[in-house]
């Protein structure tokens, strides 16, 4: 029959026993975490390289194509692109701006 400082000692590794298990366990989670998060990453980096490469790609069949067409026609696309440009910033300057509020009748009404 066991004695009591043996039954003791006997429920102390059983407790360090539970302790070192559930730190595994959490280390375990960690560790897949981990693992998760660095696959995520490899991926971004693989779409951000894939991207690149379709911008360089395009940037180049495009230096072709102005390098083969006439020079009227390079000016007429820039000027496209500087006036889409302007258009675009000159929605983005209204559409802050928001409504007007103007007085009326003593009060302030927005103006639509």
């Amino acid at each position: 029959m066991p004695s009591a400082s043996d039954q003791t000692l006997e429920n102390q590794n059983e407790e360090e026993l539970n302790s070192l298990h559930s730190k595994i366990k959490s280390l375990r989670s960690v560790t897949i975490d981990i693992l998760d998060d660095a696959n995520r990453q490899n991926d971004q980096t693989n779409s951000f390289t894939s991207f690149a490469s379709s911008l360089f790609s395009t940037s180049r069949h495009h230096n072709r194509t102005m390098a083969s067409t006439s020079t009227l026609r390079q000016y007429r696309t820039i000027a496209y692109i500087v006036g889409a440009i302007v258009v675009l910033w000159l929605i983005l300057k209204i559409w802050r701006s928001g409504p007007s509020v103007t007085p009326v009748h003593g009060g302030l009404e927005p103006e639509y």
